[in-house]
């Protein structure tokens, strides 16, 4: 999850979570008049965490989801 915390959607540009992430599941959408704004992919992230340490504000927080059980 990106809080409203996150600096890009407070005016500030920053994609410290972008170049963290090995799965590249976190994406800055472009927009007019502003920073660009953060996208996450769900299905990339894998919960690593690497984008935690690297938010300066702590925006960021990874929770499970669950997802559909499979049967075989």
């Amino acid at each position: 999850m990106i809080g409203e915390r996150c600096l890009a959607r407070n005016g500030t540009d920053c994609q410290a979570c972008r170049d963290a992430c090995p799965t590249e599941a976190i994406r800055f959408r472009p927009r007019v008049g502003g920073p660009f704004l953060p996208e996450l992919e769900q299905e990339a992230c894998t919960g690593c965490g690497a984008c935690l340490a690297v938010c300066p504000v702590a925006a960021i927080g990874v929770r499970e989801v669950r997802g559909e059980s499979v049967y075989v």
